[in-house]
């Protein structure tokens, strides 16, 4: 056998065997949400429980971008001085 017919088995031998190591890692979308839920106590339904999770999320996303806009500011008008 040449080196190319060892070298064809061997990277179909190596894509079979990675193949049959593949797990799915994907996240669902809702992850964040969902352990949020199942470590509370479920007082609510989880669809209700999402949307007021999720409004949640957003107000402190931008009160944190606010707030680096703020301080990003006060720097340069410190430095400028």
């Amino acid at each position: 056998a040449s080196f190319d017919d060892f070298k064809a088995k061997y990277e179909a031998d190596a894509v079979a065997d990675v193949m049959a190591k593949y797990v799915d890692i994907s996240i669902p979308y809702d992850a964040a949400a969902r352990l949020a839920y199942e470590s509370g106590d479920k007082s609510t339904a989880f669809d209700d429980f999402k949307v007021r999770y999720e409004e949640q999320a957003v107000k402190e996303v931008i009160a944190k971008v606010e707030a680096k806009a703020e301080a990003d500011a006060k720097a340069a008008a410190e430095k400028a001085e």
